[in-house]
């Protein structure tokens, strides 16, 4: 059974489909047999997947709530990695697309709204959890992100007890670059970041060990 990864948070704006760009590309890369559901009505994902290169990568639209899960959980038995980029949290999509994930990456900023809205969100994820009576892990992935910054110093001592992830996305123009030429770099320090970020969601199952062996 293949994973479920969501990606939200409340505020807009803060790299949902960025990391799902990063992380779709870089995982069909080493080989995973990838799907992403592009939940977001702006469909900002299926717009760039339409100018995609690279190894296979299955899009689908769906912004209805009612279907959301079904279609991740059906997506599950034949692809290793499911990724839904969702719309903020007022909208309910994003929260049953929380409610059937084996993680939650919230994206975060280096501001102070995005460090409000992540603590909005991860008490939001918790709360699925409980009326679920299941644990759903989340962790923060820290984007646009200079380490040695003072505003970065300060958002990260709001979130310090939260669950981070130990790589960021940095600040870099080949990122805002991907999103208009359709390739995903894979080497260089993007590509270094999202195996690094790849690596940290092995760790806590959300990647399967093993890849699904793709048919000729």
């Amino acid at each position: 059974m293949g994973r479920i990864v969501t990606v939200a948070s409340s505020k807009g704006g803060v790299g949902k489909s960025v990391i799902t760009t990063t992380l779709s590309g870089n995982l069909a890369a080493l080989g995973y047999r990838v799907a992403v559901i592009d939940a977001d009505p702006n469909a900002s994902y299926s717009q760039w997947h339409s100018l995609y290169e690279g190894p296979p990568i299955d899009c689908s639209c769906e912004i209805r709530h009612e279907e959301i899960v079904d279609l991740a959980q059906g997506l599950a038995t034949s692809h290793d990695v499911i990724l839904i980029d969702t719309a903020g949290f007022g909208n309910t999509t994003a929260a049953f697309a929380a409610g059937t994930a084996d993680l939650v990456l919230v994206p975060v900023m280096p501001d102070r709204a995005s460090a409000v809205e992540a603590m909005r969100t991860a008490r939001q994820v918790q709360a699925f959890g409980k009326a679920s009576r299941r644990q759903i892990p989340f962790r923060i992935v820290w984007t646009r992100w200079n380490q040695r910054g003072l505003v970065e110093r300060a958002v990260d001592a709001d979130l310090s007890d939260m669950p981070v992830m130990k790589q960021h996305l940095s600040d870099l123009s080949e990122f805002g670059k991907m999103t208009l030429s359709g390739r995903v770099p894979v080497t260089g320090r993007v590509g270094n970041q999202a195996k690094e970020l790849i690596a940290e969601m092995r760790a806590l199952g959300a990647v399967p060990a093993k890849r699904r062996r793709v048919a000729a």
